[in-house]
């Protein structure tokens, strides 16, 4: 007995380290990536925050995720902006999220059976690994992971599932041996994963189903439930959560959750596509796209109806282990689900994936260890990683940079106005202000498109019309801008360089002067509103220093140094603090 245990530990280390290994591989081109989309604000976003840069834990708003910037943050004190470190560490996160699939399928499946957590150890158990390492396989190498693993900020679902497959496993141990501990640590990192992305709230309905299909005692599972929702008050305790004001306000209105656009009529039909959508993608995951829309041809609601018509054929057919399965899919989808009738993000995205995939891959893992030809097994698995691997590989490449991801969106979804926003925003910051120019008129002419946006592209075109110095016309764009979305901190601040760019060929001081303090008007605006924005900070540095209000200067060039020490900006403070302090002394440079 104690051979045959040996015998099983060495194997599952070893198959341990080999999933780790696939899983890192396939993604480790991505540390060559640069940062794409949001990726700075997320990463900058602790250093927004004023004094404490921790304050993140005690957040509201309809985004709660500190363990993501807690994440940003470790990230930031190592690499500060380079790219690899950061995608380093999702390629990392993700290798450990296979692993744990890999312990989680091996946990659960007994001879192709749901089971509770078995402990004992025969000739059987070590060829129960086998279900196992193909699911872990799959996850590691399935095309639809590469949004959430070459998009820093889809880190955040990677988290999230890593610490609701942690809470699971603490779960398995307290379902069978009846540690405390177990149940204890199970709630810890319920509330980790919760830290980190909000559909961790799907474990609750998990644990309830498993406890039911393994006939776990009622006393368990009630205390088991009892403690989760104990979790779940103090993390909306803590979250100081606005979401029930955002869902009480008129569809469509500021600050509302409800998007205008979603009726009742066609409430079902985006359902359906959306479900039909992510079922597809999980089976066939080609053509991936940054922005899909939520497909309207009728064969996705046929698709979408399938888990549910099976759902209710196992449940009567007593197939326990697909049954969760299945069930594990559509529970961790529904929070992602709920953003269809939202104006809070995209409605449907493929990084809403990670967490369900972990039940189907499984699932897949499973099905495919069922096949008896072991020639046939080896065969059809090995095409499937071949080509999962291939499309991992090709999808990568659009995730190379802004340019390649944004040009692969726009070639995909080209009634986007986001996509062709960044698009352009990408080709001006190659210096290709005439294409770039287009595409932002392009998404201003798009139907779906917020204020919010057209204040962001307006901006841009500002920005774009204020380098070629045609000041009038930038004046008139970032007025424009103002008008959409009167707290876009980066038009104020981009407002203000525009003043201050026009004061330059005012030789007169006393007419110079109203222009600078109609810059810095704009720039204290945009500080007023996010106080730790450090651009604005140093902006407002170079007003007073062009207006010779020194100590002002010298206060504003220093909190840029103490917020962002490694920053390029910082580096620039120095430099002006130098000419600060000889203009204080009435002292020529030089000298």
């Amino acid at each position: 007995m104690l051979k045959v245990k040996e015998s099983y530990n060495k194997k599952t280390l070893i198959f341990g380290f080999l999933i780790f290994t696939i899983a890192f591989l396939i993604y480790l081109p991505t540390i060559w990536n640069k940062f794409v989309w949001d990726d700075i604000q997320l990463i900058t976003h602790p250093l927004n925050l004023g004094e404490n840069p921790y304050s993140f834990f005690l957040g509201g708003g309809i985004y709660y995720r500190p363990f993501l910037h807690l994440s940003m943050a470790i990230d930031y004190s190592f690499w500060h902006l380079n790219p690899m470190g950061y995608h380093l560490t999702n390629v990392i996160l993700h290798s450990i999220a296979s692993l744990l699939v890999f312990l989680t399928g091996l946990l659960i499946t007994k001879d192709g059976k749901i089971h509770n957590y078995h402990s004992n150890f025969d000739d059987k158990n070590i060829k129960n690994i086998m279900p196992a390492l193909l699911s872990s396989i799959i996850f590691a190498i399935h095309p639809v992971h590469t949004e959430s693993v070459a998009w820093i900020s889809g880190r955040t679902d990677i988290l999230s599932t890593i610490f609701l497959l942690l809470a699971f496993l603490s779960f398995l141990i307290y379902s069978k041996e009846s540690k405390f501990s177990g149940l204890v640590l199970t709630c810890i990192f319920f509330l980790f994963s919760l830290f980190s992305k909000e559909n961790a709230i799907s474990l609750f309905l998990i644990i309830l189903i498993y406890g039911l299909l393994t006939g776990m005692p009622r006393k368990k599972i009630a205390l088991s439930l009892t403690s989760l929702s104990f979790v779940i008050i103090i993390y909306f305790i803590l979250r100081q959560s606005k979401v029930i004001n955002m869902m009480l306000s008129t569809p469509g209105t500021d600050n509302a959750f409800f998007s205008a656009s979603i009726r009742m009529e066609n409430f079902f039909s985006i359902l359906s596509g959306a479900i039909g959508y992510y079922f597809q993608k999980l089976i066939l995951p080609f053509n991936l796209n940054l922005l899909p829309d939520v497909p309207k041809n009728p064969l996705f609601f046929v698709i979408a109806l399938l888990p549910f018509t099976l759902l209710i054929f196992l449940y009567f057919k007593k197939r326990k282990f697909e049954f969760f399965l299945i069930s594990w899919i559509i529970l961790t989808l529904l929070p992602s689900l709920i953003i269809l009738v939202s104006q809070i993000g995209s409605p449907i995205g493929e990084r809403y994936l990670y967490l369900p995939s972990a039940g189907f891959c499984i699932l897949a893992g499973s099905l495919f260890s069922r096949i008896s030809n072991k020639k046939l097994l080896f065969t059809s698995f090995a095409m499937i990683v071949i080509l999962g691997s291939f499309s991992t590989y090709e999808r990568l490449k659009a995730w190379e940079n802004d340019l390649t991801l944004w040009k692969d969106t726009v070639a995909k979804s080209p009634s986007s106005a986001i996509a062709h926003a960044n698009y352009g925003r990408a080709l001006m910051e190659k210096n290709d202000f005439e294409q770039g120019r287009k595409e932002l008129l392009v998404a201003l002419q798009q139907k779906k498109i917020s204020a919010e946006l057209v204040s962001i592209i307006m901006d841009m075109l500002g920005v774009a019309e204020m380098r070629n110095k045609n000041f009038q016309k930038a004046e008139d764009y970032f007025n424009e801008s103002l008008k959409a979305n009167p707290k876009n901190i980066t038009a104020l601040s981009n407002f203000g360089i525009l003043y201050l760019r026009m004061s330059e060929s005012i030789k007169n001081e006393e007419e110079k002067k109203p222009v600078i303090e109609k810059a810095i008007s704009n720039i204290e605006k945009a500080l007023l509103i996010s106080p730790g924005f450090i651009q604005a900070r140093f902006n407002l540095g170079l007003c007073y220093l062009q207006i010779k209000e020194y100590d002002k200067a010298q206060k504003y060039f220093e909190s840029v140094i103490e917020l962002d020490p490694r920053g390029t900006l910082s580096n620039e403070a120095m430099q002006l603090l130098l000419i600060v302090e000889f203009a204080k002394r009435n002292i020529p440079m030089g000298k």
